[in-house]
């Protein structure tokens, strides 16, 4: 499943609470994230082969580890990150609602967005 399909699975309103869970605090960046979510739904995306692989990763200097995607998977442009496949390896156990708001979280931080929405993404940089 692309991350757009993932996205289009869910209303916004059900992926605003686990994005917050996931990202304590993002709850003030509503306005931005349905935003990102509306412009993301409706732009075209471009197929890629590769994909936004969510995997077991270590925090440095730590035994500590996290379930995520590695940033470089959202180092392009929205249209290619809502064209990847979103795969999960083993021992990940995220769900898709979970995988969909990380998703959109990446997308607005990350990902190099429509000059639409950059005014937004600075809101959220700036926290």
């Amino acid at each position: 499943m692309t991350l757009k399909q993932l996205l289009a699975a869910y209303d916004f309103d059900e992926l605003m609470p686990v994005i917050n869970e996931m990202f304590p605090g993002t709850s003030k960046f509503r306005k931005q994230l349905g935003e990102a979510y509306q412009l993301a739904l409706n732009m075209k995306t471009v197929s890629s082969k590769k994909t936004i692989r969510y995997k077991l990763m270590n925090i440095p200097e730590t035994d500590h580890m996290y379930m995520g995607a590695e940033d470089a998977c959202f180092d392009t442009s929205w249209e290619v990150c809502l064209g990847k496949e979103v795969v999960r390896d083993k021992g990940v156990d995220l769900s898709d609602i979970e995988l969909a708001a990380n998703g959109l979280a990446n997308l607005c931080l990350i990902a190099h967005g429509p000059r639409s929405f950059e005014a937004a993404r600075m809101e959220m940089l700036r926290g």
